[in-house]
This record gives structure tokens, sequence and C-alpha cells, in this order.
């Protein structure tokens, strides 16, 4: 019985978001930890998440943010987040016509995965 829930939330999670095509995983078990539950927006929690993702991202903040930069963008924001069992960097940019974009980057590589037009 406790398996149908956990299978119906993981589905949605895909639904949402579909497959990003990071080339980094998140184990179950993290996933599950840091996404599900009342510890979630609890302060040690938040900065012990924050920690973990940087530990397994090739490229910290500042190369991906000069990756982008190098490519035309100007960055506002950055945030490593488990996106699908997937290790995205979400970043917020506006590109050299001025649009305001959501990027979804590979922490691995620089590539971007997905990109969203933010109005």
């Amino acid at each position: 019985m406790k398996f149908i829930p956990f299978v119906s939330l993981s589905l949605v999670s895909l639904s949402l978001y579909g497959a990003m095509g990071s080339s980094i995983t998140i184990p179950v078990q993290e996933h599950l930890k840091y996404s599900f539950g009342n510890h979630r927006n609890h302060t040690v929690q938040k900065m012990e998440e924050k920690q973990y993702y940087k530990s397994m991202a090739p490229m910290s903040d500042e190369d991906i943010r000069n990756h982008l930069s190098g490519e035309g963008y100007s960055v506002r924001s950055i945030k490593l987040r488990d996106i699908a069992y997937e290790l995205v960097y979400q970043v917020y940019v506006t590109d050299n016509t001025s649009k305001s974009l959501k990027l979804y980057v590979d922490p691995a590589n620089g590539s971007i995965l997905k990109e969203e037009i933010i109005e």
C-alpha cells in the first residue's frame, strides 16, 4: 500500500518536468530525503541539501555563470535543483535581445538542457 503513493508522486514529478537529460542523477534516497516531508523547509535541512548538491556538481555556480556570460547571457540568479531525480542548475538570465529566460543547465558540462521564456 505504501508503494502506490511513492509511484504516483514519482510519476507526477516526471510529468511536470519530464527528463531533463542531465548527466548527474540524484540517488533515490537523497531525492526522497530532500523532496518530501515536513522537514523540507527546515533551515538545517536546506543547508545540508545545498551542500550535498554542491558536492555532486562538477561545475560551481561561478563556472556556470562564466560559461553563460561567455555565450552572451546576463545571469541574474542561479540555483542547484533536483528535478525528477536529476541535478540541474536553474538559472534566470537575460539574453542579448533583453528577453528574460529560465535555463536548466547541466552541472557537468554547462550545456543548456531546457529554455523557458519568462513573461
